[in-house]
């Protein structure tokens, strides 16, 4: 599916009398969500939700995360860079999985960074776009902030431009990643589950297409409940792909039963990488605390937690 549109019909100097070189040149630019999202999460429920009543909390995963894990861009934000300063901007609407679009612009060598879905996205800015080396994509500057609600992408060309008809393409690739956890109740009835996912990135360089970890937030989930079963998930940035000591990000987990509160904090030693799903399958515990079997993942518990105990969880 093709959106077409006509933008930036812009003259950067006049043409003046034969002195052709000072005249644009309309050029055809195509941007296409490169990955089938959607299969990227199917692929992930069919792997780890197969029993019965898993699979329905699979079906009902894959309803939530369907803004997210989708490959139409409802809009572009399009800057164009000559000699690292902005020369062009635009946003465009398009609704779709593919758009060609028609550029006027002056011969020049131009850097264009593109993104996607941003207008859709509240949780995060955009931020130093006066500059190609600047331009950076950032959670907002809280300790916890919410899930992303979208699928951010985000693409880099270098556009040599001289002043014959050309065509640029360029593949969008997604930024975000989920992380999402599936516990069986194993007939418990817990007041209260909430989750949080930690340590995962806090900005993204567009230009060359690089994380920051300088202020980490912790990131509150969404959850539903599903056939005996307590799903919460976080559409955020992705974890680093090493560390030190080899744990990458943990998710927290607070069980209120018998009015005290559990916390027991997964924590994960693969990498969550942009684009990817992590479903952790875990189990409910009669003192409230979680355990899993996968033999990537780690589990520290806390029985009679306090809020008190940790500053970066909102209770």
């Amino acid at each position: 599916m093709f959106a077409s549109c006509l933008f930036a019909c812009l003259m950067f100097a006049s043409c003046i009398d034969e002195d052709l070189s000072r005249c644009g040149v309309n050029y055809s630019v195509e941007y296409v969500v490169r990955q089938d999202m959607h299969a990227v999460l199917q692929d992930e429920i069919d792997r780890e939700l197969t029993s019965p009543a898993e699979q329905l909390v699979g079906a009902r995963l894959d309803e939530e995360l369907s803004g997210v894990y989708s490959d139409i861009a409802h809009d572009l934000d399009l800057s164009f860079f000559d000699n690292h300063q902005l020369a062009l901007h635009q946003n465009v609407i398009v609704d779709a999985s593919s758009a060609r679009l028609t550029v006027y612009m002056q011969r020049a060598d131009y850097r264009n960074l593109a993104l996607a879905n941003l207008a859709q996205e509240p949780t995060v800015t955009l931020d130093g776009a006066s500059s190609d080396a600047g331009m950076a994509v950032n959670n907002l500057p809280a300790d916890t902030i919410d899930s992303h609600v979208t699928g951010l992408f985000s693409a880099r060309m270098d556009m040599a431009v001289d002043n014959t008809d050309q065509t640029f393409r360029a593949d969008l690739y997604m930024l975000n990643s989920t992380a999402v956890i599936a516990i069986n109740d194993q007939g418990l009835t817990p007041a209260d589950v909430k989750a949080y996912v930690c340590d995962m990135a806090a900005g993204f360089a567009v230009n060359d297409s690089t994380y920051s970890f300088d202020r980490s937030p912790v990131v509150r989930t969404r959850s539903f409940t599903e056939s005996g079963h307590h799903c919460l998930y976080a559409t955020a940035m992705p974890s680093r792909d090493h560390s030190p000591d080899g744990n990458l990000w943990r998710m927290k987990v607070y069980v209120t039963m018998g009015g005290k509160v559990t916390e027991s904090i997964l924590t994960v030693g693969e990498p969550l990488r942009a684009g990817d799903v992590k479903i952790i399958k875990a189990k409910l515990n009669p003192d409230g605390s979680i355990s899993t079997d996968e033999p990537e993942v780690g589990v520290s518990v806390t029985l009679d937690w306090k809020p008190g105990g940790s500053h970066d969880v909102e209770m």
